[in-house]
């Protein structure tokens, strides 16, 4: 489904207020709103990635209608499904993430880090990716220092 954008295209749709937005994750310029967590997944449904300009446009009307966004479960895996290709929708682990989840790789067990990993895998592909490039070198490290101790101690 190629859609050609235009001049006066619109690419997306507020969630709360039904207004026009530039892209998905923008903030709404009509009343300020930024979707995110799983409201990134009902946004890229009210964008120009999943419905056309018609499409669009009904959906506007209906939630300036007062009408709720609830989609189906099987319409938010689509979202999800499309999203997790789309790293710039996961900013990652910020630096106290980051810190939280080496020190518990490091201190407890590389587990975490693959724990974290596949929970994250499909909301949060990016901050998935990250815990296990911390996990897999620890795994090295602990594997190396047992079968030292096994071998020598």
């Amino acid at each position: 489904m190629s859609r050609e954008p235009h001049r006066d295209a619109l690419h997306a749709i507020c969630l709360r207020c039904g207004g026009p937005k530039g892209a998905l994750g923008e903030v709404c310029p009509s009343c300020g709103h930024r979707p995110e967590g799983e409201g990134l997944h009902v946004a890229w449904l009210l964008s120009d990635q999943h419905l056309d300009q018609v499409g669009l446009a009904l959906a506007s009307q209906r939630i300036r209608d007062g009408e709720l966004v609830q989609p189906s479960a099987q319409l938010l895996q689509t979202a999800r499904r499309a999203l997790r290709a789309d790293l710039a929708t996961d900013p990652g682990l910020t630096a106290g993430d980051w810190a939280k989840v080496t020190l518990g790789v490091a201190l407890l067990s590389p587990l975490l880090g693959y724990a974290l990993w596949f929970g994250w895998r499909e909301r949060r592909p990016r901050a998935a990716r990250q815990a296990l490039w911390l996990a897999i070198p620890m795994s090295a490290v602990d594997f190396v220092a047992v079968v030292g101790l096994l071998r020598w101690g």
